[in-house]
């Protein structure tokens, strides 16, 4: 048998570690820390969802399911986005995966042959980025400014022949920006003059305080991946369950990867998920209310300090300016060790990004508040 010395592929040596769980692995060990690093609903699935669950496990047997997922699952996820998201999709062209991350990796992985181009927003979540390049990929990168709101212009895209796609995202994590509807439709007429598929990453399609975000389907749906989850609107991140909807065309292909990925996903989980579908509208709209007034709180505070920069439109994101306490990433791990409060750079999410911290406001209101004193203090505000 021969042998090497290369004990590893060049493809997992060459990938970044995630930016988020590095910040994180800072914290670990520590007790009674505010937690402001991940994007963790501070709220239990509702209670229909345990039950179906439970349910499941104790009168059904748990046994592999279609790749694709459940017909009855993907007749509803069907009519949830022809409800919610105003876009016709079939059952036939929705995918249940293994959370959002499996469906971004889903679609990326049915386009990119090696040395295809993706576009790429910064700041953004920095997963994509490993997704991209694990499949042969090149990365590029267009800026979302702090002065535009963390908006794009897709005008300005780096475009090239090798340009494949581009992955969008609103509401968008880290920024919690949300696309009017004059930019969604840019968007969509800048990618089809080019040929371009769009990957839209609309996880947080949910949690919105606003304008309801438009989906890229309902503008460009002959080369358009939407990337959805259950993880946020229902408090389910650790159930791992997210959806692709996919053309029509691309069905056959999607399949084919799927089988090869992850063969079917949790059973139990797609019990949980059927019951989630059923849950009031208004259930789901006192939660979001409660992120919003989170997010206003925060606000409050930065406006009041002089520091304030824009709103967020949806998710539950906010990315703060501390350069004036010093480097993002030394007031990340001031914040850690001085006051317990858990953070995450704007390095973390891109170059664009250096000088800020993006704290989420999905957990507790005695977390954000700690968090929100401690910046004060760092910040030099009171």
């Amino acid at each position: 048998m021969a042998t090497t010395d290369r004990e590893i592929s060049r493809m997992a040596a060459s990938l970044p570690r995630s930016g988020i769980r590095a910040a994180a692995s800072l914290a670990v060990g520590r007790e009674g820390l505010a937690h402001l690093e991940f994007g963790e609903p501070s709220v239990m699935a509702p209670l229909a969802v345990r039950q179906a669950a439970a349910q499941a496990v104790l009168e059904r047997r748990m046994v592999y399911t279609p790749t694709e997922g459940p017909k009855d699952l993907r007749q509803a996820l069907a009519e949830k986005l022809g409800r919610v998201n105003r876009v016709s999709a079939s059952a036939e062209q929705v995918f249940v995966t293994h959370g959002g991350i499996g469906a971004l990796y889903l679609a990326l992985s049915t386009l990119l042959e090696t040395g295809d181009e993706v576009l790429l927003p910064d700041p953004g979540w920095p997963n994509v980025v490993s997704q991209v390049l694990s499949l042969g990929g090149v990365p590029l990168f267009y800026p979302l400014p702090a002065a535009d709101g963390y908006l794009p212009d897709p005008d300005s895209w780096p475009i090239t022949d090798r340009t494949r796609a581009v992955v969008v995202n609103s509401p968008s994590n880290p920024t919690g920006s949300v696309f009017p509807g004059p930019l969604a439709e840019g968007i969509a007429q800048v990618a089809r003059r080019h040929g371009l598929w769009v990957i839209s990453d609309e996880v947080y399609d949910q949690i919105t305080y606003g304008e309801t975000p438009v989906a890229m389907r309902a503008l460009y749906p002959e080369r358009t991946l939407a990337v959805y989850s259950f993880s946020k609107t229902y408090a389910m991140t650790g159930w791992r369950l997210g959806y692709l909807v996919t053309p029509e065309q691309r069905v056959d292909a999607t399949k084919r990867v799927a089988e090869m990925v992850y063969s079917s996903t949790s059973m139990v989980a797609q019990e949980a998920a059927k019951a989630a579908l059923k849950v009031p509208e208004a259930e789901i709209h006192s939660v979001v209310a409660t992120y919003r007034r989170r997010r206003d709180l925060a606000l409050h505070h930065l406006k009041e300090w002089g520091v304030y920069r824009y709103t967020p439109g949806g998710a539950f994101y906010l990315m703060v300016d501390v350069s004036k306490a010093g480097p993002a990433t030394e007031v990340h791990r001031r914040l850690i060790e001085e006051f317990g409060v858990v953070t995450v750079p704007g390095s973390a999410f891109g170059t664009s990004a250096q000088g800020e911290l993006r704290l989420s406001l999905a957990a507790s209101d005695e977390e954000i508040a700690r968090a929100m004193a401690a910046l004060a203090d760092l910040l030099a505000v009171r």
